[in-house]
């Protein structure tokens, strides 16, 4: 009753609460003067009864709130006054409520008619001071015994007091409802921020995957292309380059597909993608696609499957290390040279290496290779990179509870191993 889940403003929960403790602080004025045979008094806290049940209702009910208190403020002055000229006037106890209205007024009013009801306020109370002091003949005198002033004076005193510590209370407890409210979407707030910007980041990354893992394949059937309408080649050439076209072109939409779905699968967070497969079925068709680009540099691209184990893994993530990996190790490698892949298994654990005779990696770039650093990289013919790759594929490693190792020797190539549990028998 003191408080209503109705309404969030304080304004508001203020009038509830203040509402319900002077209609029974009315009820005890009235009971109070019916034992001091004031009747008069009893009418007036019967009437301010009457007066705040209808503002009740309106609040609670109708949901009334701005007719509801200009009844209340208006019915309010009117009320004190009358119980002024029949309670002995300025030698009764109303100015402690006039004091507790005001108070009341002043903590639900706007401010810019805090001015006017202070004014209003100040009126009544001299305007009815002037009447006690100078016309005491228009007050009548209720008091039979100083005890009936004592008791009437201390139940005003009390409950105005009471009123005022309920005001004030209710007034910290809803600052401090409202505090808490704020931290707690401070906290949501920064979470959200928090998302937001992991997402963002990882927005960023998938864009960099998608597009350092389709510019090779596409840039090859690009070159394919273009030698086919160059018209230096023989029909028979270039019957057997629309071939390769179509099976380059078919393997490259494949894996665009399996990039997006994995795309979608990352932004949406979605965890349990693994799939059970063999790793020769899982890598074929990406290592056809290498072939192709390894070629246009005149690489040779060995591929070793010492064994062909079964594994239980998110393929979408091993084959990101894979491309990357290789498409590297292309990229570094002059033309002429040799790539080799080999595949093994052992005690559980697939094994991934992948070893070039390229340009190497100097000392002080291996300390830091993995670390995100986003800047163009080239290869031996200018192929241009964003430096992404390696970390991509060392963060994917350990989301797979692997590790990538690396060695290098600037002018003797580089080799890099991939080590990850198989996944069948967890």
């Amino acid at each position: 009753m003191f408080y209503w889940d109705g309404n969030s403003s304080m304004e508001v929960q203020i009038y509830n609460a203040l509402l319900v403790i002077v209609f029974f602080n009315c009820l005890i004025f009235a009971i109070s003067n019916l034992f001091l045979a004031n009747q008069a008094l009893v009418w007036a806290s019967l009437v301010a009864v009457f007066l705040l049940a209808i503002c009740f209702y309106l609040l609670r009910v109708k949901n009334a709130y701005k007719l509801a208190f200009c009844l209340s403020s208006v019915g309010s002055y009117p009320i004190l006054a009358y119980a002024f000229f029949y309670n002995e006037g300025i030698n009764g106890p109303n100015f402690y409520m006039f004091l507790l209205v005001h108070l009341i007024l002043l903590s639900i009013l706007k401010l810019k008619f805090h001015y006017i009801w202070t004014l209003i306020n100040m009126l009544f109370f001299l305007g009815l001071f002037y009447i006690g002091l100078y016309h005491e003949e228009w007050i009548p005198k209720n008091y039979g015994s100083k005890e009936a002033i004592f008791l009437d004076h201390g139940l005003t005193y009390m409950v105005s007091l009471l009123g005022i510590s309920i005001l004030i209370n209710s007034i910290k407890r809803f600052y401090a409802a409202q505090k808490n409210k704020v931290k707690e979407k401070t906290v949501e707030l920064t979470q959200i921020n928090s998302s937001l910007k992991k997402t963002s980041a990882q927005k960023d990354r998938i864009i960099t995957i998608i597009s350092h893992d389709l510019k090779n394949p596409l840039q090859s059937i690009i070159q394919t292309l273009e030698l086919m309408n160059s018209g230096e080649l023989t029909e028979e050439e270039n019957k057997f380059l629309r071939q390769e076209l179509l099976k380059t072109t078919n393997r490259t939409y494949k894996m665009m597909e399996n990039i997006l779905e994995w795309s979608s699968f990352e932004i949406k967070n979605v965890a349990g993608r693994e799939k059970k497969i063999l790793v020769k079925d899982l890598v074929e068709d990406t290592v056809e696609i290498l072939k192709v680009i390894a070629k246009q540099k005149s690489i040779q691209l060995q591929v070793s499957y010492h064994k062909n184990p079964m594994v239980y893994i998110e393929t979408d993530r091993l084959l990101l290390i894979f491309r990357n990996l290789v498409q590297n190790a292309i990229k570094f490698t002059p033309s002429g040279g040799l790539v080799t892949i080999d595949l093994n298994c052992i005690n559980e654990q697939f094994i991934l290496e992948i070893t070039d005779n390229g340009i190497g990696i100097s000392t002080d770039r291996l300390k830091n290779i993995f670390e995100q650093d986003i800047k163009s990289t080239y290869g031996t013919e200018q192929e241009k990179g964003t430096g992404m790759g390696l970390h991509l594929c060392f963060q994917s490693a350990h989301k797979l509870n692997g590790e990538l190792k690396v060695n290098s020797t600037v002018g003797v190539g580089s080799s890099f191993k991939l080590i990850i549990p198989t996944g069948i028998n967890k």
